[in-house]
């Protein structure tokens, strides 16, 4: 089974427009991989994708891919969502033009919660839908559906907030042929860990958030760092679930421009978690399981 992380950025992607910082300036002026796009993956055999950031366009064009049947959304947050919209390019007809029904759309994937949130912000029935651009199909947690060469996934969720739907953020367990790769993009925090399987090959799953910059500089002040390490994964905790559920290799993604570390620094840091078989992604990474 082979991936792709089509981006490995989060909500704010490297570079960020306007700034000269120590990461974004060799990222606008070199490229890849300090540069850093929002936060995708693609598995290929499956031809899906996993979460459309608004970048999603710009991705799967710099990776060629061709075809897109599945596109799985873990979560309602717009940095995750904002790229929907490249359904509407999948399957389109040739022209002339007689209908605006997709021949082949994308059936997008998702659990009732996700599709219940973004129904009310992107009216998925009417413009989606009704519009022939895309199929949609539910996914709840701990449910498995098939798709093609032998691929299936299943879903595992996590609430986004203490007693919230369990299904509010998914991961996606994609299996082939006694190959186990867990795609976890984000919002990692409250997930139970004793649902994921003994013998994950690989996870590629949220970085979690710094209390340092790579010079060592604070991100945030005590004050917004204690409010804000509550309520999202910290790079610690990140470490700790990797530690518990031991898959033979972790790829962390979601790395957002505000950590300021550049890829020697990521590179250095994995170092000290060899146990872990630990690695940091970056954009157009390839990871054969």
């Amino acid at each position: 089974m082979k991936l792709t992380l089509l981006g490995s950025g989060g909500d704010s992607p490297t570079p960020m427009p306007t700034c000269d910082c120590r990461v974004c300036g060799p990222a606008r002026e070199r490229g890849r991989p300090h540069a850093r796009l929002g936060n995708s993956t693609f598995v290929h055999d499956a031809n899906a994708v996993v979460d459309a950031p608004e970048s999603l366009w710009a991705m799967l064009n710099r990776a060629d891919v061709r075809d897109v049947d599945y596109v799985f959304l873990s979560h309602h947050h717009v940095d995750h969502v904002g790229g929907l919209r490249v359904v509407q390019a999948i399957g389109r007809p040739e022209f002339p033009v007689a209908d605006w029904d997709n021949v082949d759309p994308a059936t997008v994937v998702m659990s009732e919660t996700t599709y219940d949130r973004l129904d009310e912000s992107l009216d998925l029935e009417s413009e989606y839908d009704e519009m022939g651009y895309a199929e949609f199909e539910f996914l709840s947690d701990g449910e498995t559906m098939a798709l093609g060469n032998g691929v299936g996934v299943t879903g595992i969720g996590a609430p986004l907030e203490p007693d919230g739907p369990a299904d509010a953020a998914m991961g996606y367990l994609f299996e082939q042929g006694g190959s186990s790769a867990l795609i976890s993009p984000d919002e990692t925090t409250l997930l139970d860990c004793s649902k994921l399987p003994d013998d994950l090959d690989l996870w590629v799953r949220e970085c979690g958030l710094f209390r340092e910059t790579g010079a060592g500089e604070p991100i945030l002040t005590d004050e917004l760092w204690a409010e804000t390490s509550e309520r999202q994964t910290t790079f610690e905790q990140t470490v700790a679930q990797v530690r518990r559920v031991g898959p033979d290799r972790a790829i962390l993604t979601e790395i957002e421009e505000i950590y300021r570390r550049r890829p020697d620094e990521y590179a250095k840091l994995a170092r000290e978690y060899d146990d872990l078989n630990l690695a940091f992604g970056r954009d157009g990474m390839d990871v054969e399981v």
